[in-house]
């Protein structure tokens, strides 16, 4: 993330990622499910040279470390960093670089990712910079959200709130499409993504679906669940550029929309990913 991606640098540095760093045992045990799988579909790395790019608060790396790698966390935002320095007690090299330019030396066997590779602005550029740091017959392998509409952990909240937000004026009648900007859904239309695979020169492209229970609240029911939805996701978004009113009206709707999910303090919505994988060819 660079250049013209200086705005989601400034948020990963700043405002997401204090919140990110903050709620890290929270937003772990959110995505439990698809990390359990993300790991499950990398196999054995012993002895691997893993590059986890936008690692965040380390989670992910501490799997690769367990596994028996040598592993390289590359992330823009410093207090996320700050957490995986920590809990991975110096045992992986950790960068503090943008991953569309960042180059290591020499070459990974597998570039991996959870949830990263959504945010920049040129993804052919930034995709064809990690295909670099791969080696001829290294992979990649990555999640990535699925269309917001396949993702009940967004359109229930937003759902509730949706006519307290500002209204998006409708594109002008036969516009063409717009190309989705850096986002949690940036990568959601498929044949897109393997496009923008392709074009970074990676082969055996696969891209399928994975879908799992978002996990909002492990204990504490619908307020441990409220508290998420209005600081994350597409909901946390919107509120945090709401008015003073629709923040005050918010929680009363958000409730409502949270209570059916709750299961003796355990709160699920479901969740819609791809799992994506390809390799540099030799």
């Amino acid at each position: 993330m660079s250049g013209s991606n200086k705005a989601q640098i400034d948020l990963w540095k700043g405002r997401v990622g204090d919140k990110w760093a903050a709620m890290q045992v929270s937003l772990d045990a959110m995505l439990s499910h698809a990390t359990a799988e993300l790991k499950a579909r990398a196999g054995s790395v012993s002895g691997q040279r893993v590059l986890d790019i936008g690692c965040g608060t380390g989670e992910t790396c501490t799997i690769w470390l367990d596994g028996g790698a040598e592993v390289t966390g590359v992330d823009v935002s410093t207090p996320m960093l700050a957490v995986a320095a920590a809990r991975t007690n110096g045992k992986a090299t950790l960068v503090e670089a943008d991953a569309s330019v960042w180059r290591g030396d020499p070459p990974f066997d597998l570039a991996v990712s959870q949830f990263s590779l959504m945010f920049f602005d040129a993804p052919d550029v930034a995709f064809s910079n990690i295909a670099a740091n791969i080696r001829p017959g290294g992979r990649v392998l990555f999640t990535c959200w699925r269309a917001s509409a396949e993702n009940q952990w967004v359109t229930a909240p937003m759902g509730a709130i949706r006519d307290l937000l500002p209204t998006t004026p409708p594109p002008a009648p036969n516009a063409p499409p717009a190309t989705p900007g850096p986002g949690p859904f940036a990568l959601a239309d498929r044949d897109r993504l393997s496009g923008i695979l392709e074009r970074a020169g990676f082969t055996d492209v696969t891209i399928n679906p994975f879908d799992f229970p978002v996990c909002l609240a492990t204990e504490g029911g619908v307020e441990a669940a409220l508290y998420m939805v209005m600081q994350i996701g597409p909901s946390g978004a919107a509120l945090a550029e709401a008015s003073d009113e629709a923040r005050a009206l918010a929680p009363e709707r958000l409730r409502a929309a949270l209570a059916p999910h709750d299961r003796d303090g355990l709160v699920t919505l479901g969740g819609a990913i791809w799992i994506a994988e390809a390799v540099r060819p030799g």
